[in-house]
């Protein structure tokens, strides 16, 4: 009996032990870090069900738009890279943020074709699209402005009848560059940079004349443009669709949402482009692959891409999802979809950062009656050749 007994217990024994062992070899899940901008969407809610269905933790880290950029920089020069970031494509571009290529397997089958010509930089796909749009629009208060202006002629007379003004980060670039579109020559054309050109000319002539202007002050920032229109102050603002959940919050039924002025019929061209998870610091090549592969999928899953409009008013990047919205007939959707008509994709090349920089230095020049606008436009070129020089200079073997 007692031999009987102490076999079992040994049985048991060594049971529990192949179970510890077997236990401790699982890989245990990991908790991930991801970075947003905090003006963009608010993806918080979505990480919290991924939780739930996971056991996943996602640790958000949000900062605002425009130090989003400088910050991951920041980061990348002190290895200190969350293991995701959700930001507009033209990020990928960044090559100090070493992002990790993606698989083609890690893809939605059901992208749409807009999505797919704006997720690779430089030939290489380095982010999983989530949602699409980030252009900018006309916002429109309707109970200071029943019927919106479609051209900045339009506008100026109903400035001068009905006193009505206008917002926007005047000396953002990617505002400036909806202007220097309405003259249809490309920054980046055959993968050089085109700067010095006669559209980027009367870009800034026309530029520096809406500057002096009644209906705008040039001074308010980006969080200045946002509360005016809030407080009804201004009539119109320019902005992005991704502001476009909070101001119908806010304004319901009285909010209005167009196509950006025409001048002269030539429409203004914003950029479009996707908002991707990427990967900093080649993070799928490290042990967290899995978790962030759940979370593209996620991300991706048709159920959480249908649902993008109802919870933050974003467009999908899946052709089901968007087809759904559309034969709903939602106004709101429509009217998302009409502004996207004149719409370019934003390059992701690597140089569009020294571009953006050379644009500021030369436009903020131009403004100040330092240089006049064929000058400025020479000194645009000249600044972003002389960057990229630079820095192909302090890469090894070349």
């Amino acid at each position: 009996m007692s031999g009987r007994l102490s076999l079992t217990l040994l049985l048991m024994l060594m049971t529990s032990l192949f179970s510890s062992l077997g236990y401790t070899n699982q890989k245990p899940q990991q908790s991930l870090t991801i970075a947003i901008g905090l003006e963009n969407y608010d993806f918080k809610p979505l990480f919290a069900e991924f939780t739930r269905k996971t056991g996943i933790q996602v640790k958000v880290v949000e900062f605002e738009n425009n130090t989003l950029k400088s910050e991951l920089l920041l980061r990348a020069s002190n290895n200190a890279l969350p293991d995701g970031i959700i930001v507009p494509a033209d990020y990928m571009g960044l090559t100090a943020l070493n992002l990790s290529a993606v698989p083609d397997d890690w893809l939605s089958t059901h992208l749409i074709e807009q999505v797919k010509s704006n997720i690779k930089a430089n030939g290489t796909t380095l982010g999983v699209p989530i949602v699409f749009g980030n252009h900018l629009m006309l916002y429109y208060n309707r109970t200071l402005v029943s019927q919106p202006a479609r051209s900045w002629q339009q506008l100026r007379t109903q400035q001068q009848a009905q006193g009505v003004e206008i917002s926007w980060n005047y000396y953002e670039m990617y505002w400036f560059r909806a202007f220097l579109g309405t003259f249809g020559t490309p920054l980046i054309l055959n993968g050089h940079v085109n700067l010095d050109t006669p559209a980027m000319i009367r870009a800034l002539r026309w530029y520096k004349s809406l500057k002096e202007e009644d209906w705008l002050d040039v001074e308010c920032n980006y969080e200045c443009t946002v509360n005016r229109f809030l407080a009804s102050e201004v009539a119109y603002t320019i902005n992005g669709s991704w502001m476009f959940q909070r101001f119908s919050e806010h304004f319901a039924d009285k909010l209005g949402v167009a196509q950006l002025p025409s001048l002269n019929d030539a429409p203004m061209r914003s950029y479009f482009s996707s908002h991707v998870m990427a990967f900093p610091n080649n993070a799928l090549s490290g042990p967290k692959r899995a978790e962030l592969k759940r979370l593209s999928e996620f991300l991706q899953s048709l159920p959480v891409q249908t649902n993008f409009w109802s919870s933050i008013n974003a467009l999908p990047v899946d052709k089901r999802a968007l087809d759904t919205l559309k034969i709903q007939s939602i106004a709101q959707v429509e009217a998302l979809i009409t502004t996207l008509e004149y719409t370019q994709p934003m390059p992701n090349e690597a140089q569009m950062a020294f571009v953006w920089e050379a644009m500021l230095k030369g436009l903020t020049r131009h403004l100040a009656g330092v240089l006049d606008e064929q000058q400025a436009a020479h000194f645009m070129q000249h600044i972003v050749e002389k960057s990229i020089s630079y820095e192909q200079e302090k890469k090894p073997g070349q």
